[in-house]
């Protein structure tokens, strides 16, 4: 009974892994590399609507669709290699 909308980035890898194995190993990539499943196929397996999206648009428009639906929804979105987080997360101290 919960509308929760997830929306799952799929880069086909574990991302942050392989950035730190290109950048701390010298580009020596291991088991870095995912076959994921048909997310979509999966969510609906499980009577939860999804959708594959192909671009921020059409993101847009399915995150206002499913976030208007009075159920759970899985949006997924093929994507590339992503930013490094860890700057932003990692913030300096401010005092102390």
């Amino acid at each position: 009974g919960i509308n929760a909308v997830v929306v799952v980035f799929d880069d086909g890898a574990y991302g942050n892994v392989r950035r730190m194995q290109r950048r701390l190993y010298g580009n020596r990539i291991i088991a870095s590399d995912l076959r994921n499943p048909a997310f979509v196929g999966l969510a609906e397996s499980f009577g939860m609507a999804a959708r594959q999206v192909a671009d921020p648009d059409d993101l847009a428009d399915a995150l206002a669709e499913a976030l208007a639906r009075d159920e759970p929804a899985l949006l997924t979105a093929k994507v590339g290699e992503m930013p490094d987080p860890w700057p932003y997360i990692h913030l300096p101290r401010v005092r102390g």
